[in-house]
């Protein structure tokens, strides 16, 4: 890709490329990741560059660099026998069809947590995200918040209450999903507590809205 939009242009390298990129596509289904590539070809990917306007040869290389990092990091931490978390199977077996965006928001929120240097307000930010997104997706509610679909749902009370106090509380702390000027000592259990949340939150959520529809 980089080679193909930084003037060092092969014949071959549009045949080549859609080779690789359905090689790249069935080892990632098969190991639980949602290709994040959406340039079936190198033509396609070209005019997504021109439209926009990566004018720059550095600007191009950074974007590409940038589309599979999240999953590079995490295949470096399992590399590393870091385990993964607790739920991150099964909610992965949940986030397939309509629901892979949300996959990436969660995998975002675990990476955050276990890189090399963990940003724990982002990654409880991307925790509840992923909540909020399954929602909007599955109601068809592109525009709609946390706070008001939620209510939307059959869920047990006691659980809605839960997810809606966990989402109100990640919107007062600062540097979670605001500005903020206090630092909130947030750490990994804190961390790891969102990301635990947000997975068993997504698998029941789903099975709720499933019996409904």
């Amino acid at each position: 890709m980089v080679a193909y939009v930084t003037g060092e242009r092969a014949d071959d390298q549009p045949q080549q490329y859609r080779i690789v990129y359905d090689d790249v596509y069935f080892e990632l289904e098969e190991a639980g990741y949602e290709n994040p590539n959406p340039h079936k070809s190198l033509e396609i990917f070209w005019s997504y560059c021109k439209l926009q306007e990566m004018g720059k040869w550095a600007e191009r290389r950074a974007y590409v660099q940038e589309l599979y990092a999240d999953i590079l990091l995490d295949l470096k931490r399992i590399q590393r026998n870091q385990p993964d978390p607790r739920n991150w199977k099964n909610t992965n077996e949940v986030l397939i069809d309509e629901l892979s965006p949300v996959r990436t928001q969660w995998l975002k929120a675990k990476n955050f947590i276990y890189s090399s240097k963990p940003d724990y307000e982002n990654s409880i930010k991307e925790s509840i995200n992923s909540i909020e997104s399954i929602l909007k997706i599955l109601l068809n509610q592109p525009s709609g918040t946390l706070g008001k679909l939620i209510k939307r749902v059959p869920l047990d009370p006691d659980i809605s209450k839960l997810i809606s106090q966990a989402y109100g509380l990640s919107s007062n702390k600062d540097f979670v999903r605001h500005g903020g000027v206090e630092n909130q000592n947030i750490g990994k259990i804190e961390a790891e507590f969102f990301l635990e949340l947000a997975a068993i939150s997504i698998i029941y959520i789903k099975e709720k809205i499933n019996k409904i529809q």
